[in-house]
């Protein structure tokens, strides 16, 4: 890793850190987006989770934006390969092929062990791949994040694609009931809207658009790897100790929300994955955080698994309960029945 000595405001490039999972139709779109930006400081590394076809199809779609340079070599067990292309305006982007799913969070730390290639990084933007960053987005939070040292997460205005509709501002985790809150949900999409109220009040920044300072990763660390997906960004947060969250209001995120892992917000259409993980990592996450707490959690979160039932959904209630009973037990990391 970099080293932790390196000023708070390094003026090195971004590096962006996207998770794949045979999705490259996605991807590609994204950092095509990416190279249109106001802002052209910045690297592109993205992991790939899908396996060798998922890996072969992302770096199809890359190389019709970027030409392919030499790949580097592969030091990291967890990267099988690695592709490395070069945009139109400089900037380096790289495809990992996980040797296996490594999760969510596992995806973003292969892109952070990254880093160590680009010595001068200056900050990790982790970006879901179906967004779309207007051109502004990245130019907004690092103004947002160079205004104060003391900023170690900064977020952005999400906007649902084509509702002109707010998904969040930030995010308030609900310790009790181990649930997050969207602050702003449903807004107009172009509403004003007070940065500092919402920093006061927002204990997460959603995980669709984190731009993460070097200091704070130098200092706190990568994201925790035993959620495999699901509540890694308020985990994150939740651990940040003196570093302050931040709101970047001029940085408009439009976000395809669920598109990849049917983790859309209606009951009856979640995948079983996203069911079974949210269910199970409440538990993980508060036996970690609120351990006082947690006795309370464990039976609040049954509880609110009946709202599969209210939303007509059987079949999700069996895997919420399925879910429920695996974090009691401490299952953590990848999904026993995917392994």
């Amino acid at each position: 890793m970099p080293s932790p000595d390196q000023p708070p405001h390094a003026t090195g490039p971004t590096a962006v850190s996207m998770v794949g999972f045979r999705n490259a139709d996605d991807v590609r779109h994204c950092v095509a987006t990416l190279a249109e930006g106001s802002d052209p400081n910045f690297v592109v590394l993205i992991c790939e989770n899908g396996g060798r076809a998922g890996f072969d199809d992302l770096v199809a779609g890359l190389a019709t934006l970027a030409a392919e340079g030499t790949a580097p070599a592969v030091t990291d067990p967890a990267i099988a390969t690695v592709w490395r292309g070069t945009l139109p305006g400089g900037q380096v982007v790289e495809a990992l092929c996980a040797a296996d799913n490594l999760g969510y969070a596992g995806g973003v730390n292969a892109t952070i062990a990254r880093l160590a290639a680009f010595p001068d990084w200056s900050a990790l933007w982790v970006l879901n791949a179906d967004t779309e960053p207007d051109r502004d987005a990245l130019a907004a939070l690092v103004r947002k994040a160079r205004s104060d040292p003391r900023y170690g997460i900064v977020g952005s205005r999400l906007v649902l694609f084509g509702t002109g509709k707010i998904q969040a501002y930030g995010g308030r985790w609900r310790k009790y009931t181990a649930r997050g809150f969207n602050i702003g949900l449903g807004r107009p999409a172009e509403a004003p809207v007070d940065a500092g109220a919402v920093e006061r009040e927002m204990t997460y920044v959603l995980g669709a658009s984190m731009y993460i300072t070097h200091a704070f990763i130098d200092e706190v660390g990568g994201m925790t790897e035993d959620y495999f997906l699901y509540v890694e960004e308020v985990d994150w947060c939740l651990r940040r100790g003196r570093f302050r969250l931040g709101l970047a209001a001029d940085s408009i995120i439009h976000h395809h929300h669920g598109g990849t892992l049917g983790s859309s917000t209606s009951r009856r259409a979640r995948s079983r994955l996203a069911v079974y993980l949210e269910e199970r990592n409440k538990h993980l996450i508060s036996r970690r955080l609120y351990p006082a707490l947690y006795p309370l959690v464990a039976l609040t979160t049954l509880v609110f698994t009946a709202q599969y039932i209210r939303a007509r959904a059987p079949r999700n209630f069996v895997i919420a309960l399925e879910g429920w009973w695996a974090g009691l037990r401490g299952e953590s990391g990848k999904p026993a029945w995917m392994r």
